[in-house]
């Protein structure tokens, strides 16, 4: 059972900050911790780098299909077409709403080419520029996961990314029909079978089958996420999308049966953590016996309890103040407000992934079919990075345009602070330019 925790106790208050500590991800534990996991993964991202291909028929063989063979890595345009064709009418619709509103919401916050700023003589700007190529990688050893290509495939298309390559398990769920299906949707070509720190370390790399990117994005587990951190700047990566939490803000306005509703969801991703914070007394026993009615009907209650027995709670603060501040040290993934003036607590929340504002907006909604991706920042890392969206495929670079008269103003300053930094060539690169011939 979830428990409730009083904030103006100090006993339960330390047993929330325990739980917030737990789900931190704080650099000091994150070095001592991972020391062996890293020591794991380094040597799957070497075994990758010396014998390519080979590693990945050895990891698939390990974790996911003990028969797996080298001609399966790359999925065909024919098993693609043979997995559509298996998949019901109804899914097929509900994959392609997903896309088409997935699309149309990155389309619109794809950013545009700004005017250029101009002082006197100079001219500045900003331009957009799609990567070459990006590497998805998406779980599939709990369960099939398409949404999660979606949200990950169609903001790189939209950016303009021109070769996109995908990675899921060699898992039954990674074969799933359902996935293949929306791959061929989307008009992927590049599919590959890999799993795990192996398919990060193939997609860095490069193997005989599977492109080297210039950037990997997705979720995964942990040895996913630390194989992305080992090979962050050799290769570009997003950020930490480990397990999935929900942050309820709400008074006693809240709708009970909605925000159960909304924890269970979450708790049931295995693993999964979720937190009501609310002033109202009321409103958490009511949450309290909503979940325990709901689970009756759920049928993954064996992961809902590991969730809400050892990383959820229902937090009471003493106002609504103090809820949003605490809100706000989460940093969670998603972010549920249920409020008299759900704005006011809007404008006074800065660290979440995604926000769903009122008791009509279900966390589920953004996983599948509102736009935004749900490819979210996790473990408080809402606190400086975002979630997965156009901006994750473009590149910024600056244009600088000077005339005569602009160089011949700005250059005695270039050449004062060149010299006080002892690069003297600096300096003389702009007399070239500003003393008479």
């Amino acid at each position: 059972m979830i428990p409730i925790l009083r904030l103006d106790d100090e006993t339960d208050r330390q047993r929330a900050e325990s739980l917030l500590d737990k789900l931190r991800l704080d650099p000091r534990r994150l070095v001592l911790e991972t020391a062996k996991d890293d020591e794991s993964v380094r040597q799957i991202l070497a075994d990758v780098a010396r014998r390519g291909d080979g590693a990945i028929v050895d990891s698939a063989r390990r974790f996911d299909d003990p028969d797996f063979t080298r001609e399966q890595i790359r999925v065909t345009l024919d098993e693609m077409r043979d997995a559509a064709a298996g998949v019901s009418s109804e899914q097929m619709k509900s994959v392609r709403r997903s896309i088409s509103q997935v699309r149309r919401y990155q389309s619109k916050v794809m950013p545009r080419e700004q005017p250029h700023f101009e002082r006197e003589g100079v001219q500045l700007g900003m331009r957009f520029i799609p990567l070459d190529s990006a590497g998805l990688y998406f779980p599939g050893g709990k369960a099939s996961y398409p949404s999660t290509l979606i949200m990950l495939a169609v903001p790189a298309q939209v950016a303009g990314v021109k070769e996109i390559v995908v990675c899921s398990p060699a898992s039954r769920f990674g074969r799933s029909d359902l996935v293949l299906a929306t791959c061929l949707e989307l008009g992927l070509t590049h599919v590959y079978r890999a799993g795990g720190a192996a398919a990060i370390a193939a997609m860095a790399f490069g193997t005989a089958i599977i492109p080297a990117v210039d950037k990997i994005v997705g979720p995964g587990n942990r040895y996913v996420q630390l194989a992305k951190r080992a090979l962050s700047g050799a290769v570009g990566i997003d950020g930490f999308l480990g397990p999935s939490e929900i942050v309820v803000i709400a008074d006693e306005s809240g709708d009970p049966r909605c925000i159960a509703a909304d924890l269970l969801a979450q708790a049931e991703h295995d693993p999964g953590s979720c937190f009501l914070i609310t002033p109202s007394r009321a409103l958490a026993t009511q949450v309290v016996n909503e979940i325990e009615e709901q689970k009756k009907s759920l049928t993954r209650n064996a992961a809902i309890d590991r969730a809400l027995d050892s990383d959820s709670a229902i937090l009471i603060s003493p106002s609504m103040e103090s809820a949003i501040d605490w809100a706000n040290r989460f940093a969670a993934e998603h972010v549920n407000i249920q409020t008299k003036n759900d704005e006011a607590v809007l404008a006074k929340l800065r660290h979440a992934g995604a926000v769903f504002l009122g008791r009509n907006s279900p966390v589920a909604a953004g996983d599948y079919v509102a736009g935004p991706s749900h490819c979210l920042p996790t473990n408080t890392t809402a606190r400086f990075t975002s979630g997965i969206s156009v901006y994750e495929f473009l590149r910024r670079s600056s244009v600088e345009r000077y005339t005569a008269q602009g160089i011949a103003a700005d250059g005695p300053a270039i050449i004062a602070l060149a010299e006080a930094e002892g690069l003297d060539a600096h300096a003389a690169s702009v007399r070239v330019r500003t003393e008479s011939r």
